[in-house]
């Protein structure tokens, strides 16, 4: 009998099934049930997944017609015949122990959730992967680890990465508490209500300190058009509302936490939608906010930092945020978004923040390379992006945009050296961020 079941919802991902299915296959825990749901795919995903079944009896393929993500889950979860399941997207990938190690824990702690830390990564320049770590709890929250949880003897733990994909369930804990995706058609963002039926009703949580799983974001700065998909981030919290609405009196401590969920949700969501959408949102946003601050449901403890900035900020007035925000995109993209790739010449304080930058306006798998004139001085990469020395990146002299994170002192010598290096396309981080173009 499998130890673990992993179930895998595809969809026309036929450039990376290979690489996620290679990596399930080869996991040393060889007790599996591997579950692949084919949702219509338009392309060789299906053919590919065929290709994996007729050789490996552990892989069972489900041709379907296209309904998406949600049904895919649901309809694999029905078929999980182990204890313990795990979710695996079908363009990303997993190391071998994943799963051995996960088990193990699992079958120590007895528990009924366990997540662990993951990677994001994109392609390199030279088709290499950039990745970076990712601490499924940081800073004060490490605490957390190895330890058994709820959110209701330590809410911080909503405050933790939300993917559902780095860890394993317990499957009769999914079954008993019937908890599922949501599966409005063509809709997104339906992990958000798996993952938060999920924490409030598990009776223990364990986190894993330890990375296995390879996040993919290499399309993380795709827009969304479609009417529909503006609001998908708001029906997905209408459908996690009712899921608490049945626990009756054990889930009313959780409304603030499904009104603030849904608030930061779609602010962050603000920069992804077309344009045209922007302030339709922004002003659902407000009146959202309002009713739950009429309703009781505001709990100003929760919003911190930004958060509470972005917020004041778009209450005062939708419009003047949607248009700043607006202004900061178009000036980005103008200046920046036009090549392929990026790289940042200056690794100290000014480089990272042109990086924090460049990731909040949906530019960071642009970036390939923090480039320092004397290489020795530094650490070996940022963020998994890796520091090189300037001279070694002339072959990217005619495609890339050179961005020259220093502070102005050092502006000269940089441009000097660039100059030396016949780069053709550079700019400052302080032109970058100018309301008027100044290109020297």
């Amino acid at each position: 009998m499998a130890k673990v079941s992993v179930v895998i919802p595809v969809y026309n991902v036929e450039k990376y099934v290979r690489e996620c299915l290679d990596s399930v296959q080869k996991q040393t825990l060889e007790e599996l049930e591997i579950i692949c749901i084919d949702d219509g795919s338009t392309d060789r995903s299906g053919a590919i997944l065929d290709e994996y079944a007729q050789k490996d009896s552990r892989f069972h393929v489900i041709h379907k017609k296209n309904e998406g993500y949600g049904k895919a889950i649901n309809t694999g979860m029905d078929l999980v015949t182990s204890p313990y399941v795990g979710i695996v997207e079908s363009d990303d990938w997993i190391d071998p122990a994943m799963y051995q190690n996960l088990y193990k824990v699992m079958e120590e702690t007895k528990a009924d959730v366990m997540k662990a830390d993951f990677y994001e990564f994109y392609t390199g320049a030279e088709g290499n992967y950039i990745e970076e770590y990712k601490f499924v709890a940081e800073g004060d929250r490490a605490s957390l680890y190895h330890m058994p949880v709820t959110v209701k003897e330590h809410p911080d733990v909503f405050y933790l990465w939300k993917y559902t994909w780095s860890g394993i369930y317990r499957t009769d804990f999914l079954r008993k508490e019937q908890i599922y995706h949501n599966e409005t058609p063509g809709a997104s963002y339906q992990d958000n209500g798996f993952w938060f039926q999920t924490m409030v009703k598990a009776k223990k949580i364990y986190l894993v300190n330890q990375a296995f799983y390879h996040y993919r974001i290499d399309n993380a700065a795709s827009s969304i058009h479609s009417k529909g998909k503006v609001f998908a981030v708001c029906d997905e919290f209408d459908f996690i509302r009712k899921k608490v609405e049945e626990m009756g009196e054990e889930g009313e401590p959780y409304y603030k936490w499904i009104l603030y969920f849904r608030i930061t949700d779609c602010i962050g969501n603000l920069d992804r939608v077309g344009e045209e959408y922007r302030l339709l949102l922004a002003q659902r946003i407000k009146k959202e906010f309002l009713e739950g601050l009429q309703a009781g449901e505001v709990d100003a403890r929760l919003y911190r930092g930004l958060w509470k900035q972005k917020i004041f900020e778009l209450l005062a007035s939708p419009e003047q945020y949607v248009e700043r925000l607006s202004e900061e995109r178009r000036r980005l993209q103008k200046r920046a978004g036009g090549y392929p790739m990026i790289i940042l010449y200056g690794a100290g304080r000014i480089g990272q923040q042109a990086l924090s930058y460049f990731i909040d306006g949906r530019l960071r798998t642009k970036i390939k390379y923090f480039a320092v004139s004397d290489p020795s001085q530094n650490k070996k990469e940022i963020k998994g992006i890796p520091i090189v020395d300037i001279r070694s990146l002339q072959s990217y002299r005619e495609e890339a945009l050179v961005v020259l994170a220093v502070g102005e002192n050092l502006l000269p010598e940089l441009k000097n050296t660039i100059e030396g290096l016949q780069f053709q396309h550079v700019l400052s981080f302080q032109e970058i961020l100018k309301k008027e173009e100044a290109l020297w």
